[in-house]
């Protein structure tokens, strides 16, 4: 009998092309990542926005004013008459750290309620109460020179605030690296489509 012929190859019945990520995809991936850096900015601008500024001051004779600011916007000062403020007091409290340590807080007693004037809760009892006595001094004697005083917790409140907005500088300069890619990969396809004998 004949011997059997061996099949031969003249080479790979198909090439096996390299996996290309299609240019849709690429779009839908950098849409979605451009769309989740929208609540990071949003709550880094709201944490870094928080008025933790606190400034007060008063004029020989009243009135004071209240102010409340952050690295954004300022809210509408607070304007009290002599008449409506009654006296500073330190506010006390339990820390939440640990139940033997107090914390203290200056707020402002007047007929239209309670204002706090700092943000955050001191440590010291002596730092709060030198704010309440500077205010209850110019109560009891309101003709002498006027004066102002802030206290500012801005750098220590926005901390998260500039987590988030680091976090949402990164989330997009990745989409913006992806839609990059996208467009690339689309103006590729296309030249392939256009190119002859294709």
């Amino acid at each position: 009998m004949p011997p059997t012929a061996c099949p031969g190859y003249d080479g790979p019945v198909s090439d096996t092309a390299p996996s290309v990520t299609p240019s849709r995809s690429l779009f839908i991936g950098a849409f979605g990542v451009l769309g989740l850096s929208i609540p990071f900015f949003i709550f880094g601008l709201v944490f870094l926005n928080v008025k933790a500024r606190v400034e007060f001051g008063c004029q020989t004779g009243g009135p004071c004013t209240l102010s409340r600011i952050g690295w954004l916007t300022r809210d509408e000062p607070l304007t009290f008459t002599l008449e409506e403020m009654k006296e500073a007091r330190v506010e006390r409290d339990r820390s939440s750290r640990g139940e033997q340590q107090n914390i203290y807080r200056p707020e402002l007693l007047t007929t239209r309620g309670e204002f706090p004037l700092s943000y955050h809760w001191m440590a010291e009892e002596r730092q709060a109460s030198k704010v309440a006595n500077a205010v209850n001094r110019f109560l009891q004697n309101p003709m002498t020179p006027g004066f102002a005083m802030w206290h500012d917790d801005r750098p220590r409140a926005s901390r998260l605030g500039a987590l988030f907005t680091g976090a949402a500088v990164l989330v997009l300069l990745l989409g913006l690296w992806l839609t990059w890619r996208a467009v690339k990969r689309r103006r590729e396809e296309r030249a392939r489509e256009t190119a002859p004998g294709v």
